[in-house]
């Protein structure tokens, strides 16, 4: 963390003056608080041991104090604190609100911003130049399922307000221990496993909404299906059309560039046996759920499948715990919402002819994923600072891996793909 430097005009918030009410009071009150944390769990102060957390600057927990989980994570991005392994101290952190409720009264709650204040969501896609860097080389940012690892099955008879329906369940259990050159044919096999559970066939026609980078394209196409991939962001889209030239598939897969989160009926009709979406409906807002299931709802065919990837809250995440996520809404994903399962499963009986059909729990592959990103993104930092991505972005794009890392190894965030079906 030697660059401390900051670009003014790239990272407004991160130069601003921190200020809050009753500061230094509160600022004592975190500063027990993260001591007794991370002590609880082992974690030093000195950076000669490991685990540690070193506070380089005091303004770290000044925006802590002003800004909560957004400060912790700004703190970061400025290089005014260092832990390792990040991921394993930001579990211990985690695991208990930053501030009392005492603290927060005295800082009239300010630390607390809703999620509309970040901003609306909007179409498009995570740059191609920031993907290349972390992702490998299918480009895929969903989780993977690597190739170990039992795997259970079960049907639930759920219950959804007065209805009632079998979903069957299936838990992924964790892999055996993988390295970077695993996760390429892991992201393919996730894929064939969407596909399956879809039941793609020749002929079927596909739909990706929105798109996943190119490879689940290609791999539908080479079933012998027709593919449409639907995009916001043009850059992206020129950059899978060039992947699908490569794979030699171009005749079975349309790429289509569309201004808009979810597509109305104006902009994109149509009717598919298949349609998938990898770890995107979360960033469609806190109604994402609901406009998502219902574009799919009438745009597919009766007998066809809508498997959908997801990063879920489960049922023992705190209710602070989305707060840990306002970083991605502040500079990444203004409207990201992790549901929970209850929620998409409600969601699609309450708004939509859809059900869940079934469910898969990857959140052990998912955990197995995020290390093998983040080793790919260190190892391309020359790589990064080339392609324009200062070293306050490099932080908050290690901090933000690292973070999920956490969530899912405390357990606080699963990922589930579901496959909803047509209720009869």
């Amino acid at each position: 963390m030697a660059d401390r430097y900051i670009d003014a005009d790239r990272w407004p918030g991160l130069c601003a003056p921190v200020r809050s009410r009753f500061q230094t009071r509160r600022a004592r009150e975190v500063t027990q608080r993260l001591e007794d944390l991370l002590g609880s769990h082992g974690i030093g102060v000195d950076p000669g041991q490991v685990p540690f957390f070193d506070v380089r600057d005091g303004q770290a927990l000044d925006r802590v104090t002003a800004a909560g989980w957004l400060g912790l994570a700004e703190g970061y991005m400025a290089g005014e604190w260092a832990a390792e392994p990040l991921p394993d101290v930001l579990a211990a952190i985690v695991d208990q609100p930053l501030q009392t409720r005492r603290s927060e009264v005295l800082g009239g709650l300010a630390s607390r911003r809703k999620r509309q204040e970040f901003g609306t969501p909007t179409p498009g896609e995570l740059p191609e130049g920031l993907v290349e860097l972390y992702a490998g080389v299918t480009r895929a940012t969903g989780g993977a399922v690597f190739a170990s690892g039992a795997h259970t099955t079960e049907t639930q008879v759920v219950r959804v307000g007065e209805d009632s329906y079998p979903v069957d369940v299936t838990w992924h259990g964790a892999p055996d221990p993988v390295e970077r050159r695993d996760l390429d044919d892991a992201q393919r096999r996730r894929i064939e496993l969407m596909l399956d559970d879809a039941g793609v066939r020749p002929g079927d026609r596909v739909l990706e909404l929105p798109s996943s980078g190119g490879m689940l394209a290609i791999q539908a196409a080479r079933r012998g299906a027709s593919v449409d991939v639907i995009t916001g962001d043009e850059e992206h889209a020129q950059a899978v059309v060039s992947r699908i030239n490569a794979a030699g598939v171009a005749g079975g897969v349309r790429v289509e560039v569309i201004d808009a989160v979810v597509p109305s009926p104006r902009q994109w009709s149509g009717r598919y046996e298949a349609i998938f979406a990898v770890e995107r409906v979360e960033t469609m807002g806190d109604q994402g759920v609901r406009r998502y299931l219902r574009a799919v709802d009438r745009m597919l065919t009766g007998q066809g499948r809508a498997v959908v990837q997801m990063l879920v809250l489960t049922e023992d995440a705190p209710e602070y715990i989305s707060e840990t996520l306002d970083v991605m809404r502040a500079y990444v994903w203004p409207g990201l919402h992790y549901p929970t399962v209850a929620e998409v499963r409600e969601t699609a009986v309450k708004y939509t002819g859809l059900r869940v059909g079934a469910q898969r729990h990857l959140g052990a592959h998912y955990r197995a994923t995020v290390p093998l990103w983040r080793a790919n993104f260190a190892a391309a930092g020359r790589q990064a600072a080339a392609a324009g991505f200062d070293a306050v972005f490099r932080r908050l794009w290690d901090y933000q891996l690292a973070l999920h890392e956490a969530l899912v190894q405390r357990g606080f965030v699963d990922c589930v793909e579901f496959t909803f079906l047509p209720r009869e």
